[in-house]
């Protein structure tokens, strides 16, 4: 559902309905078919689940750098991020150097980003979070990510999404 909105004279699509995909587990995602999403849609799902600003978007890729306090922490983020993208059967390009990881997120079969990217980069976020706040002396100290509640929280940001289009719907006025 698209909604044409205006505020502080910008004019805006907002697609809040029609960007959904709720997740039961890491494992559903190669069983569904992906279309390709416009930079609008790829702005609005990172803005619905609040991914850090450093996400760049271009026409065909997500991208971003994490810098970590060493070798291991870094490590560490590649070897949970990797364990996630295995079961999604979704595969970042990558690249670590002294604790800089740099990552690159893109759909090979539709030649640009989907829910897919999105995702990953979602859960990629969120580990890196985990492992800066808990910096350790083995990569092997971090490896507890619970990934029941990462699911829950993509999921409840769809919420919040919905709550936020009843506010528009009473608060905006619309073309």
């Amino acid at each position: 559902m698209y909604r044409n909105l205006t505020s502080n004279n910008t004019r805006t699509t907002a697609n809040l309905l029609g960007l959904k995909y709720l997740l039961k587990d890491f494992s559903d995602v190669p069983t569904k078919k992906f279309t390709k999403l416009s930079a609008d849609e790829v702005n609005q799902i990172l803005s619905i689940h609040e991914l850090n600003s450093n996400w760049t978007f271009n026409v065909s890729s997500l991208g971003r750098k994490y810098q970590f306090q060493n070798f291991q922490d870094s490590f560490s983020f590649m070897a949970q991020v990797s364990q996630i993208a295995e079961e999604m059967k979704h595969y970042p390009k990558w690249y670590n150097k002294n604790g800089l990881v740099t990552i690159d997120l893109t759909t090979n079969e539709v030649k640009g980003v989907t829910f897919k990217d999105v995702l990953l980069a979602y859960t990629s976020d969120h580990i890196s979070q985990i492992i800066q706040q808990n910096h350790s002396n083995s990569i092997f100290d971090n490896c507890n990510i619970h990934v029941e509640n990462l699911i829950q929280q993509w999921n409840h940001n769809y919420q919040k999404g919905q709550e936020l289009n009843q506010v528009i719907d009473k608060s905006v006025n619309f073309l």
